[in-house]
């Protein structure tokens, strides 16, 4: 039910984008139609009309751990496939950030992963999506006529790995006072293998510019 509430309001927002779309285009030809468009005024709406075309619109899901935040996602852009494809499992290494969207530029199914090593580097998660740093991503292509091997690359984003205490201290991953009980026995801990991951899926609501955090 949640969903396809969720659904119907964003076909309307959609909709009441296309239809203001409409709405610019033809008070531009009005306006050249009494000789009243200057080129400064029809670059602004071009401007305008495009901001609107290429329009994403951004919803975050946060809530605790355990409240259902996969399971509403799941429900909402895989239900089709009559399986949960979306991953989620307990703990703190499963923590990797997740964007949900449609890759209109590349017209490709896929899920592209930032290691988690890029952590010691300054440059933020913005800054890292820029084409000059795709050599540090990981990418692996979707085939979405086969269910099993949508699932198995999406759990991919929930992939952990050991690394010693030292180099989860230099990744900020881990703080003697709060993390003490997740030190194994050889000294190491278990850490996210990734730090943000980009799933490209073409769905929909995700083709008409919903993005999913």
């Amino acid at each position: 039910m949640a969903g396809n509430t969720f659904r119907q309001g964003f076909q309307a927002y959609t909709q009441w984008r296309i239809q203001l779309v409409r709405v610019i285009n033809e008070y531009r030809v009005w306006l050249e139609s009494q000789e009243l468009l200057t080129p400064d005024l029809n670059l602004r709406i071009g401007n305008s009309v495009s901001c609107l075309e290429t329009d994403r619109l951004s919803v975050a899901v946060v809530a605790e751990v355990s409240r259902g935040k996969t399971e509403l996602i799941n429900a909402i852009f895989f239900a089709d496939y009559g399986k949960r494809l979306l991953p989620s499992a307990a703990g703190r290494t499963t923590m990797c950030p997740t964007e949900l969207l449609w890759d209109s530029d590349l017209n490709q199914a896929y899920v592209q992963l930032l290691p988690i090593e890029t952590r010691e580097q300054n440059e933020t998660v913005t800054e890292l999506k820029k084409k000059k740093y795709q050599h540090l991503w990981v990418k692996h292509l979707i085939d979405i006529a086969v269910p099993d091997q949508v699932e198995a690359t999406l759990r991919e984003i929930i992939q952990t790995k050991q690394v010693s205490v030292a180099d989860a201290v230099k990744l900020d991953l881990y703080q003697g006072e709060l993390h003490h009980g997740l030190v194994s026995s050889n000294n190491m801990v278990e850490i996210p293998q990734w730090r943000h991951a980009i799933v490209s899926f073409p769905h929909p609501l995700l083709q008409q510019g919903l993005v999913i955090l």
